[in-house]
């Protein structure tokens, strides 16, 4: 997954940065380095990268600005945030605002690598639509008879690795989630966290449970509450009927989360 791939890494810290390429450029990806945001935005504007790793904060034009200028001129550029306990309230902002994933500094490579890679594959996911879109459009035109249509994924048969709880399925080979029998559209750290909600179903999980299993990695209670709350807020966006008032996802005061199949009995905090 990585060898080719194009990385840009931001950082105004030298060592961070020379270390982050090395990590990529050993497994070999095409990594460029910029020191600060003006030359990440100089970089974006002359050619396409696969991934951006982005510290979030910078002096001068900060992490968040180049986002936004990412996302107008290379939207199809995966941007995975690099920030520390003190900007993670901006982070959060910044995935609501389109980035793809954030990881905590410092970080071991283990847990960098993954969510590269899971990055990546987004990426090889948006450029397969693009194809297919513009492949259909080709068809259109020679056609003429109007636009054709990809047909819907079907749930997955009784012989595959398959999760259920309720109507929630999850589908362990191909990775993809359903409500009912229409396909999720989740991000892979949405789609590790919903998973672990539904092999668990019914059962209090522990914010810090959620993080190792999810994340890869270890965290304090108090750590790992800010980091899964922005997943849960986007995962009852989608499977909620009304996200203010969620039924199947609940919050447990002072204890964690709780996918609800119906048969719980739970006091939910919203």
């Amino acid at each position: 997954m990585l060898q080719g791939a194009r990385i840009l890494v931001v950082d105004d810290e030298k060592a961070m940065r020379l270390s982050l390429s090395e990590i990529f450029a050993l497994r070999g990806a095409q990594v460029t380095s910029a020191a600060d945001g003006r030359e990440a935005v100089e970089l974006l504007n002359q050619r396409d990268f696969d991934l951006m790793l982005l510290d979030l904060k910078m002096p001068g034009m900060s992490g968040m600005q180049v986002l936004e200028v990412a996302q107008k001129v290379r939207p199809g550029t995966v941007v995975i945030l690099l920030t520390a306990h003190a900007t993670l309230d901006s982070a959060i902002s910044a995935l609501r605002r389109g980035a793809y994933d954030y990881l905590l500094k410092p970080c071991e490579p283990r847990a960098l690598i993954a969510g590269v890679e899971r990055g990546l594959t987004k990426r090889a996911e948006f450029l397969r639509r693009q194809s297919l879109v513009g492949l259909m459009e080709q068809t259109v035109s020679a056609l003429r008879t109007g636009a054709t249509s990809t047909p819907p994924p079907t749930l997955p048969s009784a012989t595959d690795e398959i999760l259920r709880a309720g109507d929630l399925t999850i589908d362990r080979k191909r990775r993809m989630a359903f409500l009912g029998d229409q396909a999720l559209e989740l991000s892979p750290t949405e789609y590790n966290v919903l998973a672990h909600l539904v092999r668990n179903a019914d059962r209090v999980l522990t914010c810090s449970e959620l993080v190792r299993e999810s994340l890869e990695y270890e965290a304090t209670e108090q750590e790992a509450r800010p980091v899964i709350r922005v997943h849960i807020h986007r995962l009852r966006q989608k499977i909620e009927e009304n996200a203010a008032q969620p039924k199947r996802l609940v919050t447990v005061r002072a204890a964690g989360y709780m996918l609800v199949t119906g048969t719980a009995d739970v006091k939910s905090g919203g």
